[in-house]
């Protein structure tokens, strides 16, 4: 009996280190925000940009973390370990276009962004002290190579994702639309 309960422990330990170290994995691997591409067509050169975004609150999810410019550089997507990224390559959030915010699915990020709901009020703070309020116009889950909910539009919106799904293969994605 003692014997069978020290294999279940000696499995439960080695069961725990694999764990943590994906755990770990994940946590410093940005590539995992990734979507499989972001093709140059995508990308469009945007004016001098006069007030950054620099807050991003969430009300309904009790969300309220700074918002990060970042950047993609040789296929390989910037991410923050401390809030959201916003795509400089995106227009500037309540511009014409599709402007792309993303973060880790880490409960102290964007955890609880999959319990979201269209409706609810996304609100982005600038540097220049003014809010733009965004309203949720619908939410789902795709593949990394779906790139097209990252494309830009003629409307003014934003896209905010994470990572979600088995060893996060899937991306949440939240599409809203400026208040008028």
């Amino acid at each position: 009996m003692s014997n069978r309960i020290s294999s279940l422990l000696v499995l439960i330990g080695v069961a725990s280190l694999l764990y943590g170290s994906y755990l770990a994995y994940v946590r410093y691997t940005p590539g995992k925000l990734a979507f499989a591409s972001y093709p140059s067509e995508f990308i469009v050169e945007y004016p001098v940009k006069q007030a950054t975004p620099t807050q991003l609150r969430i009300p309904g999810i009790e969300v309220n973390l700074p918002v990060v410019p970042s950047t993609i550089t040789s296929n390989r997507w910037e991410t923050s370990n401390t809030g959201i990224s916003y795509l400089a390559l995106s227009p500037i959030p309540g511009e014409k276009g599709n402007s792309i915010l993303y973060g880790h699915n880490w409960a102290s990020i964007l955890g609880k962004l999959p319990k979201i709901n269209p409706g609810e009020i996304i609100q982005i703070s600038f540097s220049d002290n003014t809010t733009k309020t965004f309203i949720v116009e619908y939410t789902h889950t795709v593949n990394p190579d779906e790139v097209e909910v990252i494309e830009q539009t003629e409307d003014i919106r934003i896209t905010l994702y994470t990572c979600i799904g088995f060893l996060d293969s899937k991306r949440f994605v939240v599409v809203a639309k400026l208040q008028s």
